[in-house]
């Protein structure tokens, strides 16, 4: 791995996907999707890995917003203000086999959240609880938590969570179904999204 992709891989920053984050919207979107995780560390980045899919495959309503969450933490507070529907997507402490999909609801979020694999994760915590006090937690919220199999410095993820990204990405597409959120495959591969670049927040 080049010093350069370390440095890039590892720049923690919010980056929105998809032509709801690429415009300022009268109206909060319908729902937001968060994938945290950083990158360098192996599969604690698989968030990330599963918003970077989501974005290429599928075309999503206008007020659906996908957001690269990196380890941000308390930054990513601004954003949840007015929000209706909130989805993480995150690596998750478990004695489950690597590659396990833990679907978790509203109250049980954050106590989930205190077995985290990193120090981010706690910094997540916060931003809900944060969120609650100041009334900006939406009203529905679900993590999508994926058990870690490898946390070293690597950029790519391990085979078991390579294998069910399909199933993670299933999972998403379950979720938003419940919340009568609709999204369309676009017909893009990871392929041809690498020689684009997502805005910054």
């Amino acid at each position: 791995m080049s010093d350069s992709e370390l440095l890039s891989a590892a720049v923690p920053g919010r980056a929105r996907f998809g032509p709801a984050g690429l415009s300022s919207k009268a109206e909060p979107a319908s729902a937001m999707l968060i994938g945290l995780g950083n990158l360098i560390m192996g599969d604690e980045g698989v968030g990330v890995h599963a918003m970077r899919q989501l974005e290429a495959e599928y075309a999503f309503e206008p007020r659906v917003e996908l957001v690269d969450g990196g380890t941000s933490g308390l930054d990513l507070l601004p954003l949840l203000k007015d929000q209706r529907r909130l989805l993480l997507i995150d690596a998750l402490a478990s004695d489950a086999p690597p590659g396990t999909i833990r679907v978790i609801r509203d109250g049980e979020i954050r106590s989930a959240l205190t077995e985290k694999v990193s120090l981010h994760h706690l910094g997540i915590a916060d931003l809900l609880a944060l969120a609650e006090l100041l009334d900006y937690a939406p009203p529905e919220i679900v993590l999508i938590g994926i058990v870690p199999g490898r946390l070293e410095m690597e950029l790519a993820l391990s085979e078991p969570l390579h294998e069910v990204m399909p199933e993670i990405v299933e999972t998403v597409m379950s979720v938003l179904a419940d919340w009568g959120i609709a999204a369309r495959p676009c017909g893009k591969t990871g392929g041809e999204r690498a020689g684009g670049e997502s805005k910054l927040s």
